[in-house]
């Protein structure tokens, strides 16, 4: 059999490539898959390139292809995860032929990887894509689906780098009936299990053997069985010798070894335990013994800055809404007078949130909506949107949990709603699924290419995918639109500040405070960009106020900033505190203390403990949500200077993974690589940081140990 070994179930090509399929125009065939044909499109809608899956016309008949077809879409589409390929949904041609609506990602996939000779895979490589796939089959088997044809062909590697698992076409829910015809296997030869090969029932540990016969072949660059025939190599997989696999060193050996014992009882018993393994090897091949990262000795004369200043920010931005008309004016507005006039007063105290108990009332006004009008689109909307904003704000797992149900009950009443697709926008953008976000923000938009709101919401996207202009435009348009926003000036004034414009958003903050001189979120953020801006002693005053105004955690805390800067430690340790008497559960306030312990006395008993506490309410964070990038790479930071090499690489990669064209995110990057000892990969995170456009200032400001790094600026 030869490099590209067909899926079993793999159907003959079709002889013309469709030019239209509904909505999509097509461009043209991308490649085939076990089950399906795929062609790359353009959603004339959105006005994004799509992939498209068709089922060949040979098998449209068969009704048994057809449900494994559609097996796929419910498999794939029940996953999110951002090491798998995103499904949007299915849809019909006019004649009645089904297709899968997928991302379309740049790049290319294993296969083609594997045949540059020229760059071929190194250990490292071949390791980080690995852990990718398992950490995309982890999130498979916990929503008990099986892939059952992993291979090369099936993994794509985006050109951001990032890996997504594709093809579901044989995915079988685990304990499911399994959809296969008598005598026949289904999968890819070469990367079957034996009990897959033997025609047995295959579980989670069968996409294991796949995935140790893919990276044996990334390692070696061979083919692990081989055979003339289909049937030899059958053979191969389940009686003959593991080829390339005596080449390895330990410890890499007998964890490969593991993953392709032919016994699936001795195999590694889920996804999650290949992949801390895999993470936890230190010596791989020959030629790597010399990458071997040392373990690195932490000098006083490093400077280690706390967090940034935090911005009152909530995780893509606050309330917006535009003026309100009558409810015979506003669409999808409730028939009923009582409930739409119980929904504007909930809309007037959502647009000062920041006021004590302004939040609640909105939340009890719109939760009666809701029960008295469960046909109420907009009701479930706003009270999603109160939901995700005490969960930005408390971190409370089941708020966000509330958000999601509400969010998605609004989209199944009226998705043709523009304020119902930012909603449920944010809410993904909140779970880390930037692609879902995405989508729902560019149909708000062309649902009302004048909603200020919506043009705020995509702008946040943009500047998350590095698209600074198209966020920079976006921002600017609803500022024009409703220049007596308090939240369109804020909002820019944020992407301003995140971009080093210190100045301008210094200006788009005091125009805010003269629309809301007590707007203690925008004082906060004031002060922020005065301190950036070298205007320390103002900063401090601005901070003072908004703690004599309400005392908050997030002042105390900037406070606490701005005195290390100073190096006024003992002040800084003290304001710390405060934040943490006042939030006692915030792991940044954490760390922002154990780091400023550590300027002091390096990393002592205090520190340690100190970061030990933080670790572990971070922790506690990821585990209820694994795809907010924000807590990985802060406890990246926290590892890497607790000498925890394993975890510290191993959260900045999922971060890195999670939000790959975030500035910030490839900033800690390098910060967290340099403080382990691997200055190139740490210089190419900065680069890549600033690329993306995190200013030079900003760099030196908070990570001058990666700063000094960067050829001097002309």
């Amino acid at each position: 059999m030869g490099d590209n070994d067909p899926t079993l179930t793999q159907a003959a090509e079709p002889e013309t490539t469709p030019e239209r399929a509904g909505k999509y125009r097509i461009a043209g065939r991308i490649g085939q898959g076990g089950m399906g044909i795929v062609y790359r499109g353009t959603d004339e809608d959105l006005g994004r390139t799509v992939a498209l899956k068709f089922l060949p016309p040979e098998l449209a008949g068969n009704s048994e292809a057809a449900h494994r077809f559609l097996r796929e879409a419910r498999a794939a589409s029940a996953l999110d995860h951002p090491n798998i390929g995103t499904i949007f949904g299915v849809e019909e041609t006019a004649d009645h032929r089904r297709f899968i609506v997928m991302a379309f990602y740049e790049g290319r996939n294993l296969h083609e990887r594997m045949k540059d000779t020229l760059h071929p895979i190194g250990p490292e490589e071949a390791l980080s894509i690995a852990g990718q796939v398992a950490r995309g089959l982890a999130a498979a088997h916990a929503n008990e689906v099986v892939h059952r044809d992993i291979k090369p062909s099936n993994i794509l590697i985006t050109s951001q780098g990032v890996v997504k698992i594709v093809d579901f076409g044989l995915a079988a829910m685990v304990d499911a009936e399994q959809l296969t015809v008598a005598g026949t296997r289904m999968g890819t030869p070469a990367y079957m299990s034996p009990e897959q090969a033997l025609g047995k029932t295959v579980d989670r540990r069968s996409d294991i053997w796949s995935l140790g016969v893919v990276l044996l072949e990334m390692l070696t660059h061979e083919r692990v069985f081989r055979a003339e025939a289909m049937q030899g190599v059958l053979y191969q997989v389940v009686h003959g010798e593991i080829a390339g696999l005596g080449r390895l060193q330990q410890p890499l050996r007998g964890v490969v070894a593991r993953a392709l014992d032919r016994e699936p009882e001795k195999r590694w018993q889920s996804a999650n335990d290949f992949l801390e393994a895999l993470e936890g090897l230190s010596v791989t091949l020959p030629e790597l013994k010399a990458a071997k990262v040392p373990r690195r000795i932490f000098r006083l004369a490093v400077v280690l800055p706390v967090a940034a200043i935090l911005l009152a920010v909530l995780l893509g931005g606050g309330v917006y809404y535009g003026k309100l008309r009558g409810p015979g004016k506003v669409a999808g507005a409730p028939r009923s007078s009582s409930v739409f006039d119980k929904y504007r007063q909930a809309v007037e105290l959502m647009r000062r949130w920041d006021k004590e108990g302004n939040l609640e009332r909105a939340a009890a006004l719109l939760a009666e909506n809701v029960k008295a009008d469960p046909t109420f689109a907009l009701g479930f909307a706003r009270l999603a949107e109160t939901q995700r904003l005490r969960y930005a704000l408390s971190r409370d797992q089941k708020a966000l949990d509330e958000a999601s149900r509400n969010a998605e009950e609004a989209l199944r009443l009226r998705p043709e709603l523009a304020p119902v697709q930012v909603v449920w926008g944010r809410v993904q953008a909140l779970r880390g699924n930037n692609d879902l976000a995405m989508a729902s923000f560019e149909r708000a938009v062309k649902i009302d290419p004048n909603d200020a709101d919506a043009l705020l919401a995509i702008a946040r996207q943009y500047e998350r995918l590095g698209r600074l202009a198209d966020a920079d435009a976006a921002f600017r348009k609803a500022g024009v639109l409703e220049p007596d926003g308090i939240a369109s000036h804020d909002f820019y004034a944020n992407f301003l500040y995140r971009q080093g414009r210190f100045g301008d958003a210094i200006r788009e903050w005091q125009t805010a405070l003269r629309l809301a001189p007590d707007h203690l979120p925008d004082l906060v953020n004031l002060g922020a960009a005065l301190v950036e801006t070298g205007e320390l002693d103002e900063g401090i005053a601005v901070y003072k106020k908004v703690i004599e105004l309400k005392p908050t955690a997030m002042a105390f805390n900037n406070l606490g900033v701005v005195y290390d800067r100073l190096e006024r430690n003992t002040e800084a340790v003290e304001a710390f505190h405060r934040a943490i008497e006042m939030t006692p559960d915030s792991y940044l306030f954490e760390g922002n203390l154990a780091v400023a312990y550590w300027n002091i006395g390096g990393l002592g008993d205090q520190a340690q403990q100190t970061f030990t506490r933080a670790i572990e309410l971070g922790e506690k964070v990821r585990r209820e949500n694994p795809r907010d990038a924000e807590v990985q790479k802060y406890l990246a930071s926290y590892y890497a200077r607790t000498n925890n090499q394993s975890l510290a690489l191993q959260r900045i990669e999922t971060a890195l993974t999670l939000s790959p064209n975030s500035p910030d995110t490839q900033a800690t990057g390098a910060q967290v690589y340099e403080l382990l000892g691997q200055r190139k990969k740490a210089l190419v995170l900065a680069k890549r940081a600033m690329e993306l456009g995190f200013p030079r200032k900003r760099l030196e400001q908070e990570y001058p140990e990666v700063a000094h790094l960067l050829p001097e600026s002309r």
